[in-house]
């Protein structure tokens, strides 16, 4: 317990009004010097303390998530003493590179018996673990001349995990196991109908329309959505440029486009297509200089796949040129390969990456995540040039993905890979050599 110097102006007032009561001889001026003193009499003898009574609990909500993620926090301090505890302030200290989004860790109230004081704010999750510290209370006693402070240890959630695959569903046995595919406009073998057309001596007789035959008497052959096997290469932007975040406390781009990559070969690999991995901006042990992990399939292609997205966030930035790193990607991924480039599109490089990729005829496709806080003159200027790049990839060629702020992740890819692998298919060769 600490013991605090308050009502000095009360002492003041007590020797000011007790001085001038007696050289006018007046009572009621020597009454009036007696009441400060009282408030200063009750503030002496008062004591506080934190009983054991007072019983805390956290909530973190959800406990595991993906950077950028709001994530709920409640504290509650719950009076199951019989007494009532007067002036109790309560603080739930932050780690350090988390930041309130919104609510207050914050509060302050007086709790009778039974009584609960509940703080409910949000943070937004970084890639990391963060320990939550013990909740601090404070008791204050009889006019404020006291002050008790205790640490306690919450009962409930302690620690907030980040993860980039934390949303990420596990890969199915059939996602382990099948050939990947993509939907193309030609036809041929199948499940899904696509058209019929005129008999041709040698069609397999399971694909013959008989229904057709026994109203018409002419013999058709029915054509499926043709299925072909996809390599998709998944690229993080990693350079300086894309090292910022929209604020203190909240993840940067690289963080985020390493969760959109985690989530775009989660997509892919439940589907079977093989998958590659590269992140630009630093200096990796592969070639040219690059991070990279050569295609392939199935949980173990994922695990493999996570670590380099998170050692790519954790690498220290290269000297490397990006428009020449993108070049050796298109050498080692070939034709038939499809680019996914993550990035903020901060500056003109990842242009310049996506126009490398369409001189070896490659699809792409560019996923950016929203960064850019537009509470400034400069931050809308700056949001504007960026919705230009992305207008720019889309004028190219490329399929263009703005992906805003409390948008969710899973909704937008789910959508997108479902039309560009149908719109893609074309491109990519046929499921031989698998």
């Amino acid at each position: 317990m600490a013991r605090r110097v308050r009502w000095r102006g009360a002492v003041v007032a007590s020797a000011i009004l007790a001085g001038y009561g007696a050289v006018e001889g007046n009572a009621t001026l020597l009454l009036a010097a007696t009441l400060p003193l009282a408030y200063l009499a009750v503030g002496a003898v008062s004591t506080a303390s934190v009983p054991d009574s007072l019983t805390t609990e956290r909530r973190i909500e959800p406990r595991v998530a993906p950077p950028g993620r709001p994530v709920a926090v409640t504290v509650t301090v719950t009076n199951d003493g019989d007494t009532t505890v007067s002036d109790l302030r309560a603080v739930d200290p932050v780690p350090d590179r988390l930041a309130v989004m919104d609510g207050t860790p914050r509060g302050g109230e007086t709790l009778a018996p039974g009584e609960t004081l509940t703080l409910t704010y949000s943070v937004i999750a970084r890639r990391g673990e963060f320990d939550f510290p013990p909740v601090r209370l404070r008791v204050r006693g009889a006019g404020a001349g006291t002050v008790s402070t205790a640490d306690r240890q919450p009962t409930g959630d302690r620690t907030l995990v980040c993860r980039l695959d934390a949303d990420a569903p596990p890969l199915s046995d059939i996602g382990d196991t099948r050939v990947g595919r993509l939907t193309t406009d030609t036809p041929g073998e199948g499940l899904t109908f696509h058209s019929t057309r005129e008999y041709r001596h040698g069609d397999p007789a399971g694909r013959i329309d008989w229904r057709g035959y026994a109203k018409q008497g002419e013999l058709s052959t029915v054509n499926y959505d043709r299925q072909v096997s996809a390599t998709v290469v998944s690229v993080l932007d990693a350079r300086p440029a894309s090292r910022v975040a929209a604020g203190p406390g909240r993840p940067t781009a690289v963080e985020l486009g390493a969760y959109a990559a985690t989530r775009t070969l989660n997509t892919l690999l439940a589907a079977g297509h093989e998958v590659a991995v590269a992140v630009v901006g630093v200096d990796g042990d592969g070639p040219g200089g690059l991070v990279w992990l050569p295609p392939g399939s199935g949980s173990g292609q994922r695990a493999k796949a996570i670590s380099v997205l998170s050692d790519g966030i954790d690498a220290a930035a290269g000297d490397r040129s990006p428009t020449g790193q993108a070049r050796r990607l298109g050498e080692l991924a070939g034709r038939q390969s499809q680019f996914v480039l993550v990035s903020p599109l901060l500056d003109e490089a990842p242009l310049e990456m996506l126009e490398q990729w369409s001189g070896f005829g490659q699809t792409r496709t560019v996923l950016s995540p929203d960064i850019v806080a537009e509470n400034t003159v400069s931050g809308q200027f700056e949001q504007v040039r960026r919705r230009t790049r992305l207008a720019r990839a889309q004028a190219g060629g490329a399929r263009a993905i703005d992906w805003r702020r409390g948008t969710p992740l899973p909704t937008i890819l789910d959508a997108v890979f479902a039309v560009e692998a149908h719109r893609a298919g074309a491109g990519v060769r046929a499921g031989g050599g698998h």
